[in-house]
Order: C-alpha cells, then sequence, then structure tokens
C-alpha cells in the first residue's frame, strides 16, 4: 500500500508493519495506524507515521539509548490490552523534539510509547514524575552513540 508521509512524501508499505494503536494517542483522535520509517542506516530515529492522519508524525528514538538505565513498570492493564507476556515481545520508544543546534533536542522519557512486537499493538504510557517529558539527547548522533 501507498501512503504519503510528513517527512518523506509517497512511501510503500508493507501492511505487515503497520503498528495499531489499543487506544487513542492523545490529541490525535483519528490516527490510530502508523508505521515506523527509519531517518536512515545507522541514525537512531524513526519516523512515527500515522497512516490515518498524514499530517501526524512524531520523530521517536528509542530511549535507552539516551539512558541506559530507563526502566518503569508497565501497568496490568497496558499489559493486558496489548496482550504482552513477556519483556521479549516489547518495544519502547520516545517522542523527540529537534532543537538547533541539534545537541539541545530533547526526548519524552515521561511518556513512551509501548509496543507488542507480535501482534504490532501500541499505547501511549504516561508514567510518574520519575522521568522528564524533556531530556536533553546531547550528541546521540549514531546508533549507540552517547
Amino acid at each position: 500500500m501507498q501512503i504519503t508521509t510528513d517527512f518523506f512524501g509517497p512511501v510503500q508499505v508493507d501492511e505487515s508493519e503497520i503498528i495499531t494503536f489499543a487506544s487513542e494517542v492523545p490529541g490525535f483522535p483519528e490516527a490510530r495506524r502508523f508505521i515506523l520509517l527509519p531517518f536512515g542506516e545507522g541514525v537512531p530515529f524513526w519516523s512515527f507515521q500515522s497512516i490515518d492522519q498524514q499530517e501526524c508524525a512524531f520523530v521517536v528514538t528509542n530511549p535507552f539509548w539516551i539512558d541506559p538505565d530507563y526502566v518503569f513498570e508497565l501497568p496490568e492493564s497496558a499489559k493486558e490490552q496489548l496482550g504482552i507476556q513477556e519483556t521479549a515481545q516489547v518495544a519502547v520508544y520516545t517522542t523527540v523534539t529537534l532543537r538547533e543546534p541539534f545537541q539541545e533536542s530533547t526526548t519524552n522519557l515521561r511518556a513512551p510509547f509501548v509496543m507488542e512486537t507480535k501482534r504490532r499493538q501500541a499505547k501511549q504510557i504516561i508514567l510518574d514524575e520519575t522521568y522528564a517529558n524533556r531530556r536533553m539527547i546531547g550528541s546521540l548522533t549514531e546508533v549507540g552513540g552517547r
């Protein structure tokens, strides 16, 4: 299937790669189906692009590359809603706000997107105030870099 994206223009999408949100993404009630599109080889960012709403696209990253000690307990209700049985079935992404200069860009560790990787069901989880909603990403420029 072909979609029009915010960052890349028209893109061919494999329907098996579609991620469906089990509940509404706050602020985007019409956006339920998304696709992860990499910004490039070795670049630790993706466009989390809505298939339902072209103008809805988030830059996301793997929060464990920003903070290797990042950990949180997923609520039982979220595990049930997503069908999560074990941690190996989970992928976590956080939104990135790009700034100039790049080193001042931030990621939101307080509101991660959690995805069950087999059924490709996702949900945004709002955590307590343990983590900042604006954590500087510093000099992260390639996968695993700090």
